[in-house]
């Protein structure tokens, strides 16, 4: 018997036929649409699932090969003639996705656009189609079930695109960071900052960072340094500090007064920094040959002069407001001497180190400063026992700003040496 058969009438129907007739009633009024073709690719339940999806009635289709004609133009297998005859190599060639056709055991899944004559529109499908065997492994139908999914595929796509137009955006964006990291470290003279001794980290919040270290020695041998901290961070404050790189090495090349360079580069920055903009700094001139040494601190951290013992012998707080806040050179003081003629550490960092907040909200402050500095085995481990107590205060959280640190030797490691 086969499927969509009734028995004669007048006979009663056998057990065999009642959960026939069931299953076909069953399928006819699943709200999933689902057509039936037998071994011979006929259509022998076409539900009306089916019909509402295709706009195509049973009446024209049972008994037919032409279910064809509820989703192309013309004559074309559908996944159900595929696996009744089981040639599951052209399915890749007919479905714009699909499952690997050479495991068809439990039934196949493909995805396409079908142009729905029926309907005049296009849908975007997903179809599943399984086959159906007697007890002795004789294939007598195969049931294909079909979902519309043009709204959704419609999404992913349009998902899929602006992904794309993402990535080509970030891409983009990496190349010119990259070209600007290379750029920002092309002006700082780092075979200068060698020459000078100076022990330095500059440890970034994102790519870039608006701390900068800068130190160079002078015709005469006078030792300058600088250690910047433009506003915010990321590019916009790294390229808040260029502009005072190579004003830095120039009037270091002509052994000008701290103060001088303080006055130039503040005038620099007024002028060519947005409102809203500016430059914390701090600046340092050690003259060996005097054993005395400037300082001017301008909206930065206390820079501290330490005995070898750790304890302060020096505190430097700033008097001064940032650079490129004022041009007025009445607004800018004096700077502050100290003597460099004994063994001592000058240590600077920016408000990203004070400022570090755990997890719990506590900042790091320069307590734990000191006491990381005091913990360094040697005056050359400082710099690793500052990261190491960061480390642990952040717990492996993120800082929110850049962290740097400046240590300069009393008398200077260059002068030490010789």
């Amino acid at each position: 018997m086969t499927l969509g058969m009734i028995s004669p009438t007048g006979t009663k129907p056998a057990p065999q036929e009642n959960h026939l007739n069931f299953a076909i009633t069953l399928m006819e009024h699943l709200v999933v649409p689902t057509f039936v073709l037998d071994a011979d690719c006929r259509v022998v339940i076409w539900n009306r699932a089916c019909e509402r999806l295709t706009g195509l009635p049973a009446s024209q289709v049972i008994g037919t090969r032409e279910h064809w004609r509820a989703f192309y133009d013309s004559p074309r297998p559908c996944l159900a003639d595929l696996v009744a005859s089981a040639d599951y190599t052209r399915i890749e060639h007919l479905y714009s996705l699909h499952d690997d056709p050479s495991q068809p055991s439990f039934g196949v899944h493909a995805e396409n656009w079908c142009v729905m004559p029926q309907l005049g529109q296009r849908l975007y499908l997903a179809v599943d189609a399984g086959p159906v065997y007697d007890e002795s492994g004789r294939l007598i139908a195969v049931v294909e079930t079909l979902r519309d999914i043009t709204e959704k595929h419609l999404a992913q796509n349009k998902i899929a695109e602006q992904a794309g137009i993402l990535k080509a955006h970030y891409d983009e964006h990496q190349r010119e960071a990259d070209l600007a990291r290379r750029i920002l470290a092309h002006q700082i003279r780092t075979d200068l900052m060698a020459e000078t001794g100076i022990r330095h980290s500059v440890t970034p919040a994102t790519q870039f960072s608006g701390d900068m270290i800068l130190a160079a020695r002078s015709p005469r041998g006078k030792l300058y340094a600088t250690l910047a901290d433009a506003t915010g961070h990321g590019l916009a404050a790294a390229v808040s500090v260029l502009p005072m790189v190579q004003e830095f090495y120039r009037l270091v090349e002509l052994d000008h007064p701290l103060i001088s360079m303080v006055e130039s580069i503040n005038f620099m920055l007024v002028n060519s920094l947005p409102l809203g903009r500016f430059v914390a700094a701090s600046f340092i001139c050690i003259d060996e040959t005097t054993q005395r040494g400037e300082i001017w601190v301008g909206g930065m951290p206390d820079a501290l002069l330490l005995d070898v013992s750790g304890e302060v012998l020096q505190r430097f707080t700033s008097k001064n407001l940032p650079l490129g806040v004022s041009a007025a050179s009445e607004t800018l003081s004096i700077p502050e001497t100290f003597d460099c003629a004994s063994t001592a550490h000058l240590v600077l960092v920016s408000d990203g180190v004070i400022e570090a907040s755990s997890p719990g909200g506590t900042l790091f402050n320069e307590i734990s400063l000191l006491s990381a500095l005091t913990q360094a085995p040697s005056s050359d481990a400082m710099i690793a026992s500052i990261h190491q107590a960061l480390d642990a205060h952040l717990h492996g959280g993120a800082a929110h700003d850049d962290m740097s640190v400046l240590i300069i030797d009393c008398p200077s490691r260059q002068r030490a040496q010789h």
